[in-house]
């Protein structure tokens, strides 16, 4: 499987190409989308200067560098939508972009797509997590419109992912696997990620007061699961204990979260990853690696796992 890294800036990425990511992902802001639209809108769904490429110099050297190593770079732009006001702007900075060498283009609006796939067919197109593709159908409809990978929504379980994957053998998946778990189903979520403080919305406490009482066990469930998020922080999560059954799955490639993050924990974090695949070749008890992968969560994050964080509850087993 490929390991999949998010780049700020230009001096990050031979450390994570050395570290063993694959493939690097990112973006930058145009100075003609700051004048006209940065007050209402983020170009690809960051909102601080941090996690985002200075400019279309650096974009094109990071691509040359990457393209050395024999990597591959894929533009972000994955906002749920862009008005029709919007979509000459990014004619022009695809066309930049695509003029530098990127490989790829991360997005979800339906409308752009089927816009940037007339104009440059020679990219490849993934489908974000933004758009919300949970079953085959949903997949095999952005393959009509151009679409050849996808970026699985975090919600999924591995069973739900590769039940999807196999129904669609001709295209390619990634699934997540470290950094950013939300509580939300991200393609639905109308939060703003905006806080200076990079506080998320999911992590600021608040109540759920049910509109009839006696509210239901499993709403009760929901609210106290929700309540528990204030305490818990999303930068923890966590995929690793999962790596085997996902390496024997169709899925192709494992995307790290983090954009905006130092540096050193990016590297950090693709060191990880890279770790537990060469680990799930040798080991062949599940419960063992299961153990070390929690292990090697606390000691990453210095603290234990817990289902919130769990990329895949589903194979998460309590104290």
């Amino acid at each position: 499987m490929k390991i999949i890294s998010p780049v700020d800036n230009l001096n990050e990425v031979d450390g994570l190409l050395a570290a063993g990511a694959n493939e690097l992902y990112g973006g930058y802001v145009p100075e003609a989308w700051r004048a006209r639209f940065s007050l209402l809108a983020s170009i690809n769904q960051r909102t601080f200067a941090g996690a985002q490429i200075e400019d279309a110099a650096a974009l094109a050297e990071i691509v040359r560098r990457v393209g050395q190593r024999g990597g591959t770079f894929s533009l972000t732009l994955n906002a749920p939508f862009y008005s029709e006001a919007m979509l000459p702007l990014l004619d022009a900075y695809v066309d930049e972009a695509a003029a530098a060498g990127i490989h790829g283009i991360i997005l979800a609006d339906l409308g752009l797509l089927r816009r940037l796939r007339a104009r440059h067919p020679q990219l490849e197109y993934h489908a974000s997590t933004l758009a919300h593709l949970s079953n085959s159908e949903a997949v095999r409809f952005y393959q009509k419109h151009g679409v050849s990978r996808f970026i699985f929504p975090r919600h999924l379980t591995v069973g739900e992912m590769d039940a999807i994957a196999q129904r669609v053998p001709d295209a390619r998946f990634d699934a997540f696997i470290l950094i950013g778990k939300c509580p939300n189903t991200e393609g639905l979520c109308t939060f703003h990620h905006s806080s200076p403080d990079k506080i998320w919305p999911c992590e600021i406490p608040y109540r759920i007061t049910p509109l009839q009482e006696p509210a239901s066990p499993e709403l009760r469930a929901a609210m106290a699961r929700q309540q528990s998020w204030s305490r818990t922080n999303r930068r923890h999560g966590c995929g690793l204990c999962a790596i085997p059954h996902l390496a024997k799955s169709a899925i192709g490639g494992l995307k790290l979260v983090g954009r905006g993050a130092p540096a050193s924990q990016k590297v950090r974090n693709i060191r990880l990853v890279r770790e537990f695949i060469e680990l799930a070749r040798r080991e062949n008890d599940v419960d063992r690696f299961r153990e070390r992968a929690r292990q090697a969560h606390a000691e990453r994050f210095g603290i234990a796992c817990s289902p919130n964080v769990c990329y895949y509850p589903e194979f998460h087993q309590a104290e």
